[in-house]
């Protein structure tokens, strides 16, 4: 294959990463975040007029924006995705033709399913799927959160002092290597049972490369839930779909919000499994972790580094423990200790 093919390859491939990478970012997600935020800042200045700043200052406060957490999320974010995309295009680069001859036969057979498949079907497998990979979602993010191997990568992500949009893609690589898996897992389950029911009509609905149910969640405010901005459904909604304030509740620095509220769309696994909490009245929430853990973890280098250095540390107590066959108590939890 010529060399301007495989580049053309992985520029493609690289764009198609970052497309993937930020498809929370797409803009109609966006825009429904900018105008339910804005209905929000409408009901304040009704209620509270004296209180609520004007609508620039309430969407975008300094103190929040330029907070050095979120220009750490800033800095982060770009150097995490960009070097992910292009580790990703230079593996392109050697890509085998035939594999990408499979690839392309690949789209192929989907498209040629989709076009087969009956409306119902399509409706089905992606509301499956939606639940299937969300109930998923919900035991890796509450294993990261259990596991004291886990915590020190996930705590990554918790480390934001202050919550912005970008927050959520402040993941260490292992959190995602966990996510990886997950996804690998609840998939090909769901995909495999439908292929066995339903042979050669298989298709998910998507809008703009997104799972439609997960779509209808994004502009339903999702990229609020890592924001300053407060919304709730209501105590009953909050039973089926997880509200903005609820996962702010999840973020929180105070020991009486720990262990909760660990789904990604739906509340009802929180329900079932006895981890929710449901948003009520607005609180004033602290965000972040323990203050040692934030002042080590204040540089990229140190976002990357830190958390592989603790693991390795509640690692090798394990194995102390282990080999001196003593029973011992179980490393402390992400949340064991107060803040």
């Amino acid at each position: 294959m010529p060399n301007t093919a495989r580049a053309a390859i992985a520029a493609s491939t690289v764009l198609h990463v970052f497309d993937k990478l930020f498809s929370r970012f797409q803009w109609p997600s966006i825009l429904s975040a900018l105008i339910i935020a804005a209905l929000v800042w409408l009901w304040r200045r009704h209620a509270e007029p004296q209180r609520t700043p004007g609508l620039c200052r309430f969407l975008f406060p300094r103190e929040i924006w330029l907070h050095r957490s979120a220009l750490l999320d800033l800095r982060f974010v770009l150097f995490d995705k960009t070097a992910l995309a292009l580790l990703v295009g230079i593996g392109a680069l050697f890509v085998v033709p035939k594999h990408i001859d499979a690839v392309a036969k690949g789209s192929g057979w989907i498209a040629h399913n989709g076009a087969h498949a009956s409306l119902g079907i399509v409706i089905a497998y992606t509301f499956v799927l939606l639940l299937v990979e969300d109930f998923f979602r919900y035991w890796a993010h509450r294993w990261m959160h259990e596991s004291p191997f886990l915590w020190q990568f996930h705590k990554v992500h918790h480390s934001s002092e202050v919550l912005i949009p970008l927050s959520q893609l402040r993941d260490h690589p292992v959190n995602g290597l966990v996510d990886l898996t997950r996804g690998a897992l609840a998939v090909p389950l769901v995909t495999g049972a439908f292929l066995l029911v339903f042979p050669g009509k298989l298709t998910a609905l998507s809008i703009l490369g997104v799972n439609a149910g997960r779509f209808v969640f994004d502009i339903a405010g999702a990229q609020l839930r890592h924001s300053h901005v407060w919304i709730s459904f209501g105590a009953v909604f909050e039973r089926i779909v997880v509200s903005p304030a609820q996962h702010q509740i999840h973020h929180s620095r105070d020991p009486v919000h720990y262990n909760s509220n660990y789904g990604s769309q739906l509340a009802i696994w929180d329900w079932l499994f006895g981890t929710l909490r449901v948003a009520g009245k607005h609180e004033e929430l602290q965000f972040g972790i323990d203050a040692r853990d934030t002042e080590r973890m204040l540089t990229v280098r140190a976002m990357y580094w830190v958390p592989c250095v603790d693991a390795w540390g509640i690692a090798k107590r394990w194995w102390q423990r282990r080999r001196a066959g003593s029973s011992g108590r179980r490393g402390d939890g992400p949340r064991a200790n107060p803040v």
